[in-house]
């Protein structure tokens, strides 16, 4: 199978997944201050229940935190590869809407595999959680880095959208993989403002954030508008092996509500301001969004899981599933 940028949501999923897991132990394990590390568990003070669960999510974390590295070195070699074959670089990006917003897929990607190593891979490894401030720097290069790609794929394809005839007929959910991708992004920008201690890199992140963010939010309504007015238009879904990327919405929400919400802690430590309401509203609100449009989402295409999905060969809109 030729690759195509949008192979890289294996270690997205990867690292997504392994995310999930160290978000319940931080919260479920009382602890220091800090995030958790594998050394916090007090396994002699557990229930039965707490480790029969406590021990697989680890496990899991592990053996994906593995496959995100993995899957991160093999396809990034090919998609750098994949980058320098001039035509099919720029077959892709002039291609469909739903296809060209592929390339952002990969930075999404590398940017979940920094929270991975800023998080997961630090439950395991003291030396990176003692060492958390050290990785400050080189992380606020290695988002800016995320950061300028983003910008600069994304005004590229605004110049297209706006200079050539859109055919909406394709128009699909898939279209917002770059909303997706600017919050996953803008995740570990937020990161490093919450955590940093030097205010001069947490306060480059913020602003660098709050800029993406904002776009990310303007773009967002802009396009799922758009999309919405399309579905009622045409009075019919989309074709079933696209159906599932309505679940892109559930990250999305997620992602920007976590991101907005780690400003706060920001604002909180450097500027002294009471964010609990606002923090309180933020996480919320995005999570009332995500588990009402994934209901919604379940009804919507039921008729996929009942009479498609099981028989249908592989697409890659499922990954918006996962």
């Amino acid at each position: 199978m030729k690759f195509n940028p949008f192979k890289l949501q294996v270690p997205l999923a990867a690292g997504g997944i392994s995310l999930m897991a160290f978000n319940y132990l931080q919260f479920a394990v009382p602890h220091g201050k800090g995030l958790i590390k594998l050394t916090d568990i007090p396994w002699d003070r557990l229930t039965t229940g707490q480790t029969f669960l406590y021990l697989p999510l680890i496990g899991i974390m592990a053996a994906l935190i593995l496959v995100n590295f993995i899957a991160t070195i093999v396809l990034l070699k090919s998609f750098i590869s994949w980058c320098f074959d001039k035509n099919e670089y720029e077959g892709w990006l002039n291609g469909p809407p739903t296809q060209g917003v592929g390339i952002f897929i990969p930075f999404a990607s590398l940017s979940m595999t920094a929270n991975v190593i800023f998080a997961p891979l630090g439950f395991f490894l003291p030396t990176v959680s003692s060492n958390m401030q050290s990785l400050m720097v080189p992380g606020l290069i290695f988002y800016g880095f995320l950061w300028v790609f983003v910008f600069k794929y994304e005004f590229k394809f605004l110049k297209i959208w706006l200079t050539k005839p859109l055919d909406s007929t394709k128009l699909t959910f898939v279209w917002l993989t770059d909303v997706f991708a600017i919050g996953l992004v803008n995740l570990t920008g937020t990161g490093i403002a919450s955590m940093a201690h030097n205010k001069v890199v947490a306060s480059i992140a913020a602003f660098s954030a709050l800029v993406a963010l904002s776009f990310g939010v303007f773009l967002l309504f802009a396009k799922l508008g758009y999309l919405i007015f399309l579905m009622l238009k045409s009075a019919e879904l989309p074709q079933k092996p696209v159906q599932p990327a309505f679940f892109l919405m559930i990250p999305i929400s997620c992602l920007y509500g976590i991101s907005l919400d780690k400003l706060t802690i920001f604002a909180e430590t450097y500027f002294k301001l009471d964010m609990n309401a606002v923090s309180f509203f933020l996480i919320n609100f995005s999570y009332v969004i995500a588990i009402g449009w994934g209901i919604f989402t379940i009804y919507l295409i039921s008729d996929y899981f009942k009479k498609f999905f099981y028989k249908s060969e592989f697409a890659a809109p499922q990954w918006a599933m996962v």
